[in-house]
């Protein structure tokens, strides 16, 4: 799987985005009819979220989004950065770079959303060498790929169990990027997001208290009347400013202040949420 992988980085680095995309958008559409778990679990996830029935129109919408984030993994960082908003990503950066000097770190709460991984790439191209980000430990060859596909956008990859090097990170001025919108091994919290039970990953609310740091929640949203073009969120509602202790109560807060933060941006953007997994406790 490994070389396949390799050898389809250099096949597609030639294609155009624009042709790339139309060729991945059509995998993505037989990959919404072919498999039907996934397409169930994000019907679930949405209906949840939109408290409304949903609509093969808005699902096919997503795999097509998923299948262009997968397709931008082939591409060279430099080809996208000019197709990114760097006016609305300069705002934010400039918070980011206060934290780090303030606090000596900094955590990006994000979701799988958008293109996440280009987000941490962007980020890591005006932050040369401090961002990091945690990911979970997939199949071998394809968790190589992936970690080289990173690396090569700029990123320093993180195993999601590795916790002595995210507070590591956090200590050194550096920038830890984290997705909170899934808790796969089930170990954090089963709260309600959207009025429904999920399982709600703790981890990002007790590195930030044991390390003493800010968290702001962003990401980077791909533009609906023309895909091949970027721009940032980021919530200016920023947590963990007063340092607060390191207990279970305030474990719990910032963790309920995130899933705040979670629902408004899938309410605004629920065609552009990748969650095809099942989230939720019942």
């Amino acid at each position: 799987m490994y070389i396949l992988l390799k050898i389809l980085n250099i096949l597609f680095s030639f294609i155009p985005r624009k042709i790339g995309y139309l060729i991945f958008e059509f995998f993505g559409i037989l990959l919404f009819h072919l498999n039907k778990k996934k397409r169930e679990n994000l019907k679930k996830n949405l209906s949840y979220a939109l408290n409304s029935n949903i609509s093969d129109t808005l699902l096919k919408k997503i795999f097509k989004n998923y299948a262009r984030y997968y397709f931008d993994l082939f591409q060279e960082r430099e080809k996208l950065i000019p197709f990114t908003d760097k006016e609305k990503f300069s705002l934010g950066a400039e918070v980011v770079k206060n934290f780090i000097e303030k606090y000596g770190g900094c955590i990006i709460a994000s979701l799988h959303i958008g293109n996440w991984d280009y987000g941490g790439a962007y980020l890591s191209y005006l932050f040369p060498g401090k961002v990091n980000v945690v990911v979970e430990k997939l199949s071998k060859d394809v968790f190589k790929w992936f970690k080289e596909t990173r690396e090569k956008w700029g990123m320093k990859v993180i195993e999601s169990n590795d916790i002595k090097s995210m507070l590591k990170v956090l200590k050194s001025s550096e920038i830890l990027v984290l997705l909170i919108d899934r808790d796969l091994d089930k170990t954090g919290f089963k709260l309600e997001l959207f009025g429904k039970k999920a399982f709600v990953p703790s981890g990002p609310a007790k590195i930030a208290l044991k390390a003493k740091v800010p968290i702001m929640f962003a990401g980077m949203l791909r533009n609906q009347i023309n895909p091949l073009y970027f721009y940032p969120f980021y919530s200016q509602t920023y947590l963990n400013l007063d340092l607060l202790e390191r207990n279970d109560e305030n474990i719990l807060k910032i963790t309920k202040q995130l899933i705040n933060h979670i629902e408004e941006q899938i309410k605004k953007n629920p065609e552009q949420w990748c969650m095809l997994q099942d989230i939720w406790c019942e």
